[in-house]
């Protein structure tokens, strides 16, 4: 069933939508007989400036009719007769215009020729004007061979011409302004019969629809404060329970973030606890490596090294992790050397590297920078690590870049790239790129989290470029000692 107040809504926007489009009818009339009359004034001013130069042009061309009669040079006569050929031209292109057999060529139509005038009726004025036009076309054509016009022909082009011609082609205008006028005429009548149908409608719609409408709107909002007032005295219910509830919440958040700062603080004071037992696989690892044993025993021991160190740079990363969570990290700033930290750190990698297959190289530098030294060097090694372990061949170049007051360590690598959208993930805890070539057993996606972490902590930007399947360049920036 549908509800009253929707039925009332539904048939008072009809009527609107109703009363618009009558407007917008009467709108669209009046512009049609505005566009109207301004095309019949144009095609009046057309037409009389048309006939105007044709009737200029038949009494100029009487006139080099009798000039040639007269003429006796022969440079003289040619040069009448060009001109009478170029006036004749003009005039016939007048009269095919004025009765509507002109081309496009031509110029725009003035559309059709009073009816009885050029084609019907007892005198139709085409028969008269190709005449006119014919005998002047005899009279060029002799001039053009070097004879003189025939003297009756230009009696007669010269009579009618000044009279029976001229009298025509003034019949012509005024039948064109006459048909003129009488088209303004009902034009303006229908302009002002559509103003009055407009004016009519808009009284109609101001009775039978926008008075009806403004009293449903009052009702409406008569409604709208009734439903107001209830949802006011709903809200101040409504307010209570969400002011318990956000205190509930806000208990158990404070408790969650208690909880947690307790997990890191015992993971960060344990850390000590936790790498004893992988100091004693180390050195129960280091006694059997000098006990004789075979081949397969050696691998075995192989494998049991590279598991303790996967499992120590676990250990490390949740570690560190824990450590910057619960805040007991704190820097220690100072003027540090970076020549020494980056040989360092090429001589730690450097053997990885070339087990993988990998160059490792390191550019010198002389820059002294304002950092934390421990931290920043856990930064740039694992920046290094990262490269390397997603590097499958090509190699890592770790450079130094100056801009302005800003020193910006940068490690190029020539893996695979990361993809646009992957490029802050990586950054994120336990994130790590799903690749198909990617060594699961080697971390948990903590590295660059760790990198993130330490940046913000001593206030040094973090920046990555990437192009998928040409490389990438994780950059850090510290300040240059002053």
């Amino acid at each position: 069933m549908i509800p009253i107040g929707t039925t009332t809504a539904r048939w008072m926007t009809l009527r609107y939508a109703l009363a618009l489009t009558l407007i917008a009818l009467g709108t669209l009339a009046g512009f049609v007989m505005t566009e109207r009359v301004i095309g019949q004034h144009e095609r009046m001013l057309e037409v009389v400036n048309v006939s105007g130069r044709q009737r200029m042009l038949s009494q100029r061309t009487a006139l080099l009719v009798e000039q040639l009669r007269s003429a006796t040079d022969p440079a003289v006569r040619a040069d009448l007769a060009k001109r009478l050929d170029e006036a004749t031209g003009m005039f016939e292109a007048t009269h095919r215009r004025l009765s509507g057999q002109a081309g496009p060529e031509e110029g725009p139509p003035l559309g059709p020729p009073p009816r009885d005038l050029f084609f019907s009726g007892p005198d139709p004025l085409d028969p008269v004007v190709s005449g006119h036009i014919a005998a002047l076309r005899r009279v060029i054509a002799a001039a053009s061979a070097g004879q003189p016009p025939d003297l009756a022909e230009a009696d007669r082009i010269t009579a009618q011409a000044l009279g029976p011609l001229l009298d025509r082609l003034e019949e012509m205008v005024a039948l064109y302004q006459e048909e003129g006028e009488a088209g303004f005429q009902t034009l303006h009548r229908l302009g002002l019969a559509a103003l009055l149908v407009t004016l009519l409608i808009l009284a109609v719609e101001a009775l039978a629809i926008f008075r009806p409408m403004t009293r449903q709107v009052r009702r409406q909002f008569t409604e709208i404060l009734r439903m107001a007032e209830a949802i006011e005295r709903a809200n101040a219910t409504l307010e209570q329970q969400v002011r318990e509830r956000t205190a509930e919440l806000h208990t158990a958040k404070t408790a969650a973030e208690q909880a947690h700062r307790a997990k890191s603080r015992f993971l960060a004071h344990a850390s000590h606890d936790l790498q004893q037992p992988l100091q004693a696989i180390g050195m129960f690892t280091g006694m059997l490596e000098r006990q004789p044993q075979s081949a397969k025993a050696a691998a075995l021991l192989t494998d049991l090294k590279a598991a303790q160190r996967s499992m120590r740079d676990l250990l490390n990363a949740i570690l560190d992790i824990s450590k910057l969570e619960s805040g007991v990290v704190s820097p220690k700033p100072a003027d540090l050397p970076l020549s020494p930290l980056l040989d360092q750190l090429e001589a730690e990698f450097a053997g990885q590297a070339e087990a993988k297959g990998l160059r490792l190289r390191g550019i010198p530098t002389d820059a002294v920078v304002r950092s934390d030294p421990a931290l920043l060097e856990r930064i740039v090694r694992n920046l290094i690590a990262n490269a390397i372990r997603y590097t499958e061949s090509g190699g890592v170049l770790v450079g130094c870049r100056t801009r302005g007051d800003m020193l910006w360590i940068e490690v190029y690598d020539t893996g695979r790239g990361i993809a646009e959208p992957d490029r802050q993930r990586i950054f994120e805890e336990f994130v790590q790129l799903d690749r198909p070539d990617r060594d699961r057993s080697e971390g948990i996606g903590l590295g660059l989290a760790i990198v993130e972490r330490l940046a913000r902590l001593l206030g040094h930007p973090v920046t990555v470029r990437s192009v998928e399947g040409r490389g990438t360049v994780f950059a850090v920036g510290v300040p240059l000692a002053g």
